[in-house]
């Protein structure tokens, strides 16, 4: 909605000035295309009843998609793994139910689309929300009215398959609110791990015992090592200049992206003060330079990539890496050894950066898909700044070090193990000694009391209380909730180990009467939301039917270029 990305308008400037780098190359790009080597086919876009989805219908849903993220949420999808699959589910969604749309003859009304622009951007101007928002955000306003006129189909087109909804009656709607709201007030006896550690005894020979008994533990699993070549846009920036020195409109492009920016409005320095339209107009020069210098980059990967395919006459051989990045000058750096599981460590790019944990974390991903035969990926790994190119130099095998190297290492764990132990025993106990006493009437403060047992007095909270004030964080609000709801006033439940933290006692306290004017008051919200959830219920159940009888399917993910046969 226009109200909620103006409420987050800071932030989202910072969203596109991280978005220019992309924005800019294709912008300065005279060979954008979307097909190439190593890229999906168009024709790979997913099928409806067997017939490949067309890429112009695709291309303009995720156009679409990407607006829905951006009047709700403020941003694009984020530009990782989960991003994208989430990005093609939706996309594949729409392009369906705008095909659904056509086969029942469903068109919004220009009422219905007027009435649902007015809710996204009031009576802010078109062209405005088209300079400010969209443009920025590789958006039209081609795009825009489409996915107006397309979202109130849609909206018909769910009314429609969601009428048969079963609709909620009041004598529902009130047993149902009076069951998420009731309050409960409870009280927990706390048993945690840590108050036992230093009554932990270690006695001769139990160090030994429990690395034995624990070698799984211990063991170092099998490291990869992977060598990398990194291409970095800084060192792609005399050919950037080059470039920006032969563009006979450089000045017009930097006047019109300067206003577009919002001019010193936008452009500040590192205190937040107003930089002047020279100082601005610079940084914009230097933005064009540094997303020239990753196209630069990019590309070169890319090259390197391709010569690496075509080597003759097995492009699989690791050698051919090494040879390769010899002849063109690229260094070969190497990661430390690292696992599956614990993941990639930092290690800093030849500028002294940081490299970005969204790049180990597909480096470390992709390491695990190299093997002897095939040691290296010939595809690029984009970061923020930098390309890489990887293969797999080396496996350590696992190995067990010996007690001695692990020694504290295993004398924590072992004090951790015993503590639990303690805990719950201490737990179990009082449980016993607190049923006993609560037949005798005697009361849950006096008997924890007794015994010096961590009492924690929870505030009232129901099944719809969105957060627990004051509980602990190892402790699962939506456990107790359940725990709690099925107990009687004054009784408790058995001790309940939870995780390596420990355990606890619940004691329900009271479970006072909920006030009929309060579920009143509440009651026509709850049931207008029980029944949108019910249409939503409806929708969805018909969306996958359809989807179903349709054998409708999604693109294929792309994977790493292998060598040719």
């Amino acid at each position: 909605m226009f109200g909620t990305i103006r409420k987050h308008q800071s932030w989202l400037w910072v969203l596109i000035i991280a978005l220019m780098s992309i924005s800019m190359v294709v912008f300065f790009s005279s060979d954008v295309s979307l097909t190439g080597r190593g890229s999906r086919d168009v024709g790979d876009l997913g099928s409806i009843n067997g017939v490949p989805i067309e890429p112009t219908d695709y291309l303009n849903s995720m156009q679409e998609v990407k607006l829905s993220y951006l009047l709700h949420y403020g941003k694009l999808p984020d530009n990782d793994e989960n991003g994208t699959r989430s990005l093609e589910r939706e996309t594949i969604s729409r392009v369906f139910l705008l095909k659904k749309l056509k086969e029942m003859n469903i068109t919004a009304s220009d009422k219905a689309v007027a009435l649902l622009m007015n809710e996204q951007i009031r009576d802010n101007p078109l062209d405005g929300f088209e300079r400010e928002y969209l443009a920025p955000n590789g958006l039209s306003k081609g795009d825009y009215t489409r996915y107006v006129r397309n979202e109130a189909g849609i909206r018909q087109l769910a009314a429609a398959a969601a009428a048969n909804a079963r609709l909620v009656s009041p004598r529902e709607a009130e047993n149902l609110y009076r069951k998420d709201h009731q309050e409960v007030a409870v009280e927990l006896a706390l048993f945690w791990a840590s108050n036992y550690v230093d009554k932990v005894v270690i006695t001769n020979g139990a160090i030994g015992a429990h690395y034995t008994n624990w070698l799984g533990q211990y063991m170092i699993p099998e490291r990869t090592v992977i060598g990398y070549v990194e291409f970095h846009a800084t060192n792609f920036f005399a050919e950037a200049d080059k470039e920006l020195s032969q563009r006979t409109n450089l000045t017009a492009l930097l006047d019109e992206e300067y206003i577009k920016r919002g001019g010193t409005n936008f452009f500040k320095n590192t205190n937040g003060v107003p930089m002047t339209e020279v100082e601005g107009k610079a940084k914009l020069k230097d933005e064009f330079r540094k997303a020239l210098g990753y196209q630069a980059a990019r590309r070169t990967a890319s090259e390197f990539g391709t010569a690496l395919i075509d080597v003759k006459p097995d492009p699989n051989k690791i050698e051919n890496f090494d040879k390769l990045a010899a002849a063109k000058g690229f260094p070969i750096k190497f990661t430390k050894p690292f696992d599956a599981v614990a993941g990639l460590e930092e290690f800093d790019d030849e500028k002294g950066a940081r490299t970005e944990e969204s790049v180990r974390d597909v480096i470390r991903k992709e390491a695990g898909k190299l093997t002897e035969e095939a040691p290296i990926r010939f595809n690029p790994i984009p970061g923020t700044e930098a390309i890489y190119l990887i293969a797999r130099k080396g496996k350590i095998p696992r190995e067990l070090p010996p007690l001695e190297k692990v020694q504290t290492k295993v004398t924590n764990d072992f004090r951790k193990f015993v503590s639990q132990e303690l805990a719950r025993k201490a737990g179990q106990s009082f449980h016993t000694n607190l049923t006993n006493g609560l037949a005798q009437k005697k009361s849950f403060d006096a008997l924890c009391a007794a015994e010096k047992v961590l009492v924690v007095k929870v505030p009232p909270f129901s099944l719809a209380t969105e957060s627990i004030t004051n509980l602990d964080s190892r402790i699962n609000p939506r456990m107790l909730k359940n725990l709690a709801m099925d107990l009687e006033p004054g009784k408790v439940t058995p001790f309940l180990p939870f995780s390596q933290e420990g355990g606890l006692i619940l004691h329900l306290k009271d479970r006072p009467k909920l006030d009929d004017a309060v579920v009143q008051t509440g009651l026509p919200a709850f049931m207008g939301t029980m029944r949108q959830f019910r249409h939503n219920e409806a929708f969805n159940q018909w969306f996958r039917k359809q989807a179903e009888s349709a054998k409708l399917s999604g693109p294929k993910r792309e994977t790493t270029i292998g060598a040719p046969n």
